[in-house]
């Protein structure tokens, strides 16, 4: 008796081969950066905090050249730079080069990551993780966490070379008179699409967050004080001129900005006094009469 059944071999397209494809990883978690997923694609990835490394880990406790990891034939191999916090496996320091396995921790300083093969989909399910971590669940623009851990990196950096370092805080003038009058649906709507028009006016490169209720901040690396006037200027002046239409009512808003600058030198010595002086420009926009942008040469 003959069988006519026909069997056919899946063979799967390139595309799917590259999307299911186990690549070596390294997963942040412990640390600023919580869920945040590195690809080793590199024969030899040197991690440290200084800029010109492969990966780059902008925490104190992390030397500038802190370890390597290496790939062989047979596995990849971590190894210790003569870093001043030392590297673990597994929590057993690093005296010589150790071979990696799967879910092995690997702590740098006070950091942690774990080694994982992990193909596009694993990647893409951390990325969501981390997203739900860093971004804002209303206006979907990054919070506050974020942009916190965002601006101790950036501060950092800016302190070794000097490229400038700009900060603008925003707030809604009388935003509580829109919730009591319209109530709080009324108000998130107009949090939400203000965000959205604020976004479209950022530098792809630009950190833009909800700050807080109705506070939001921006963070410009390498942007003169002028620029940084400019944008919040731009957002002023479109807040101000757009009309937000909720449930067949149209309301108008406006906002208050402070704006400060710093080059690196010794005038900030935490990124808390960057942010306290910024409010500080802030505060007096609303003094002032709101509706306004405040800085250092405003201020003088």
């Amino acid at each position: 008796m003959s069988d006519n059944t026909e069997y056919r071999k899946l063979i799967p397209d390139a595309e799917e081969e590259v999307r299911t494809a186990k690549r070596p990883c390294l997963i942040m978690i412990k640390g600023d950066f919580i869920g945040q997923v590195y690809e080793l694609t590199n024969d030899v990835t040197m991690i440290g905090r200084s800029d010109e490394l492969d990966l780059v880990v902008s925490d104190i406790s992390i030397s500038r050249k802190h370890a390597m990891i290496v790939a062989r034939v047979d596995g990849y191999y971590l190894s210790d730079l003569n870093s001043t916090n030392g590297s673990f496996l597994n929590r057993e320091p690093v005296l010589s080069a150790v071979k990696l396995a799967e879910g092995d921790k690997v702590q740098l300083g006070n950091v942690v990551f774990k080694f994982s093969f992990q193909d596009e989909d694993d990647t893409e399910y951390h990325l969501m993780l981390r997203n739900m971590a860093v971004k804002d669940g209303l206006t979907r623009i990054y919070n506050k966490r974020y942009f916190s851990e965002s601006l101790d990196k950036e501060f950092e950096y800016n302190r070794r070379n000097e490229v400038g370092l700009a900060i603008i805080l925003l707030d809604i003038d009388y935003f509580k008179q829109i919730n009591d009058t319209w109530g709080h649906p009324a108000g998130d709507f107009i949090l939400k699409h203000m965000a959205q028009l604020i976004e479209e006016k950022a530098r792809g490169y630009d950190v833009f967050a909800r700050y807080g209720g109705e506070e939001f901040a921006f963070m410009l690396r390498g942007a003169p004080l002028p620029a940084a006037v400019q944008l919040a200027e731009r957002v002023r002046t479109t807040i101000e001129q757009q009309v937000f239409v909720y449930d067949g009512v149209e309301l108008k808003i406006t906002i208050s900005a402070g704006v400060v600058w710093w080059g690196g030198d010794d005038a900030y010595a935490s990124p808390d006094e960057l942010i306290e002086a910024c409010d500080r420009f802030l505060y007096k926009a609303k003094e002032r009469g709101r509706n306004q942008v405040v800085h250092q040469a405003t201020t003088e």
